[in-house]
C-alpha cells in the first residue's frame, strides 16, 4: 500500500514537471520575434531668404516652407526645427507639419495644393516644444504617415535672418525638395 502510494505521488510529480517543463518551453518558443526598425537622421539645413514664404503666417509674422517627401508609409517619425539668428544665437521657433491632401477623387478641384495639419511644436497658450514626435493616426485618414509630399511651416517670429536647421528621424527614407 506504502508502494502504492509513493508510485502515485511520484507519478503526480513527474505528471507535474512534464507540464511544468512544456509550459517553459513553448512559452520560450513562441515569444514574438520583435522587428527593430533602424532610425536614420535626416538633415536640411537653409537660410530664411533661401526658402520660399508662407501666405499662411504663424501668429502673423513670417512664416517659410519646406517641403520633404516621405519614400514609404511609417508609424512614426521625429521632427526638431532649430532656428539661429546671424550671430548662431538659438531663438524661439514655431513649425507646424502639414500633409498634401489627395483631391483626385474631388469634383471640383482648387487652384493651390491642399495640406492638412498633422501636427505642431506649440500649444494654444504657446508652449513651445524642440522637437515632437508624431505617429499615424489610425483613426483620421489625414493624419497618417502615408508615402507622399509634406510641408513644414516655420517661423522665428521676426523679419531678421535665420538659420533653420531641420532634423527628421525616421525608419523611412526622407527627401527634402529644394
Amino acid at each position: 500500500m506504502k508502494n502504492n502510494l509513493l508510485h502515485n505521488r511520484l507519478s503526480i510529480f513527474n505528471i507535474f514537471m512534464y507540464l511544468l517543463f512544456l509550459l517553459v518551453f513553448f512559452t520560450s518558443c513562441s515569444t514574438a520575434n520583435i522587428k527593430r526598425e533602424s532610425v536614420k537622421l535626416y538633415t536640411f539645413i537653409s537660410y530664411s531668404y533661401d526658402l520660399p514664404k508662407s501666405k499662411e503666417l504663424i501668429d502673423k509674422t513670417p512664416t517659410y516652407e519646406v517641403y520633404f517627401d516621405l519614400l514609404e508609409e511609417t508609424r512614426c517619425i521625429d521632427i526638431s526645427v532649430v532656428a539661429q539668428d546671424r550671430n548662431g544665437k538659438r531663438v524661439r521657433c514655431a513649425f507646424i507639419l502639414e500633409s498634401l491632401v489627395d483631391i483626385s477623387r474631388f469634383p471640383k478641384k482648387p487652384f493651390q495644393p491642399v495640406y492638412s495639419e498633422i501636427a505642431k511644436n506649440f500649444d494654444s497658450n504657446w508652449r513651445f516644444q524642440s522637437n515632437i514626435f508624431v505617429c499615424t493616426d489610425d483613426t483620421d485618414p489625414l493624419k497618417r504617415l502615408t508615402k507622399g509630399n509634406y510641408r513644414l511651416k516655420i517661423s522665428a517670429f521676426s523679419t531678421n535672418y535665420y538659420t533653420f536647421t531641420i532634423d527628421i528621424k525616421s525608419s523611412v527614407p526622407v527627401e527634402f525638395k529644394k
